[in-house]
């Protein structure tokens, strides 16, 4: 491993979920997806349309945005996690609270059928199941992606929560 891309260069699909609701968050996700394909050895494959929804956490916030990218990268999993949060940063993410404000967030949410557990990075994301605004943007660019520890696919997954009584979302935009 070198600079945190493997020898063999071998890329893999990962899904970034974006997040955010501070500024222009159309214009700071169209920067970021920029960015995140100027990453060495990476790609941005495909883009879901882009969502608002009610902010999860402290009341008072405005709706947030919330968007799913699939790429191909040949960067190690903790690599792409520290390119992702250097986007955040540049984008003046600041983590004062938890499910706050935010002007981006964004999410390894899986990579492959890869399972990965550490203090940093759980891959898949620990709540992607609990989280219609990440399943119908995952839906809308991977419907037959499986959850590696679930056994469903995404689409099986947005069906089981919206059968919770979770409501549909609005439809989405094209970003």
């Amino acid at each position: 491993m070198h600079n945190g891309v493997s020898e063999t260069e071998v890329k893999q699909t990962a899904f970034i979920a974006f997040g955010g609701n501070l500024g222009d968050v159309e214009a700071t996700f169209e920067s970021a997806r920029a960015c995140i394909e100027q990453l060495h050895h990476t790609s941005v494959m495909q883009s879901s349309l882009l969502y608002r929804t009610p902010p999860l956490g402290p009341a008072g916030q405005p709706d947030y945005y919330n968007a799913v990218i699939a790429i191909e990268s040949a960067l190690a999993p903790l690599a792409l996690l520290d390119a992702l949060q250097e986007i955040e940063a540049k984008h003046q993410r600041v983590r004062a609270e938890h499910w706050g404000p935010r002007t981006l967030d964004l999410d390894i949410i899986a990579i492959e059928s890869q399972k990965i557990v550490s203090d940093r990075l759980n891959i898949p994301h620990l709540e992607m199941q609990h989280r219609h605004f990440v399943l119908q943007p995952l839906c809308d660019i991977a419907t037959n992606w499986q959850h590696p520890i679930l056994n469903k696919s995404a689409s099986q997954l947005l069906q089981a929560l919206l059968e919770t009584g979770e409501t549909a979302l609005q439809k989405g935009i094209v970003w």
